[in-house]
């Protein structure tokens, strides 16, 4: 090679070196510069974080309420400069001026005073409303009201008549002057970072709409007390659903009833009403509880199984059957260790 030749290889080497240079040292003044840049005008307000939002939910959080221009800035600048570890979840006001930076440094300060309340896997929202008024953070009759507001159902994306099986059972942190509406609204934001878009995803394998999962997985829940079992329970209905068999869930006419009876009647197995599994073919029209986390992967991710049928034993756990002489005897098993404990 010529001494012409290597001198200009060694040229173009130093090029490249010097370009990525450049761009190195550009993107973190680029993302000073965005830093320090008036963010949206919005009216002062609360923001919450809630538990486990890491900074890319955070900064994908804000960004969705129009507080940042940018999420994936925020986010790298957070984790270059260390502060990840120190946004905790909470309410924060926000005074609807400054910088990216500025809601950035309000997200370190201690959050403002809340009140703590425990909704539990499983409830339906009438049962939700009454332990938020218990809780002394909401009036259960705003909740409910706020719950079947069809404006706000549309606003967070819900495709369904109620909020009915989005609100995300968790432990929330409110603010005392919290509104119903509000709560309503953070509940389902959980629910919707819970089903991240890689759940979404197993979805279309499963050919299910995001209406139908939830719905099964809030039957899933108010069926399995043993969370080991979910994904059977999960397959049992999904398999009687491809072989066009009624669910037959009691948890559906407890539903319908406002009860939660262990054993139910050849009555109530007749009640006319949509949700009644054992009359009526697939799904009912919409979730009877609000399930978490472990039901919703339950139906998302099944246990491949031949199971038909299942019978409660009465401590929590389920005999599971293949065919209906199976599950006969089962249920007359359970029937007799049932007496031979009241004897």
């Amino acid at each position: 090679m010529s001494t012409k030749a290597k001198s200009a290889r060694w040229y173009c080497a130093l090029l490249l070196v010097a370009a990525i240079a450049l761009v190195g040292a550009a993107l973190p003044l680029g993302a000073l510069w965005y830093l320090n840049q008036p963010t949206y005008e919005y009216p002062a307000r609360q923001i919450h974080i809630p538990q486990g939002a890491n900074a890319r939910w955070i900064g994908q959080l804000l960004e969705r309420e129009n507080l940042i221009h940018n999420a994936h800035v925020f986010t790298w600048t957070v984790r270059l400069k260390g502060l990840g570890h120190q946004l905790k979840a909470g309410t924060y006001q926000l005074d609807g001026t400054g910088t990216t930076a500025a809601i950035a440094q309000s997200l370190l300060k201690a959050p403002i005073q809340t009140q703590p309340a425990t909704i539990p896997e499983g409830l339906n929202r009438h049962q939700i409303a009454g332990h938020l008024q218990a809780a002394g953070v909401a009036d259960s009759a705003r909740f409910i009201a706020a719950t079947e507001d069809p404006r706000l159902i549309r606003q967070l994306g819900v495709a369904a008549p109620s909020l009915e099986g989005y609100l995300f059972p968790e432990t929330y942190f409110f603010d005392l002057d919290i509104d119903e509406r509000t709560i309503a609204s953070l509940m389902v934001d959980q629910f919707h970072r819970v089903f991240a878009d890689s759940l979404h995803q197993r979805l279309d394998e499963l050919g299910l709409s995001l209406h139908e999962a939830v719905t099964l997985a809030s039957i899933v829940e108010r069926e399995a007390v043993a969370v080991e079992e979910q994904p059977i329970i999960s397959g049992v209905f999904q398999r009687r659903l491809k072989l066009n068999r009624r669910l037959e869930s009691c948890a559906t006419i407890n539903y319908v009833l406002g009860t939660n009876k262990k054993r139910l009647t050849y009555a109530d197995l007749e009640v006319d009403s949509p949700f009644n599994t054992y009359r009526h073919h697939g799904l009912p029209p919409s979730p009877i509880s609000n399930p978490g986390r472990t039901a919703i992967l339950a139906v998302l991710y099944p246990a491949e199984t031949e199971y038909l049928y299942f019978v409660a034993r009465g401590d929590g756990t389920h005999i599971f059957s293949r065919t209906n002489r199976e599950h006969e005897r089962a249920k007359r098993q359970v029937k007799l260790a049932q007496r031979m404990q009241t004897n």
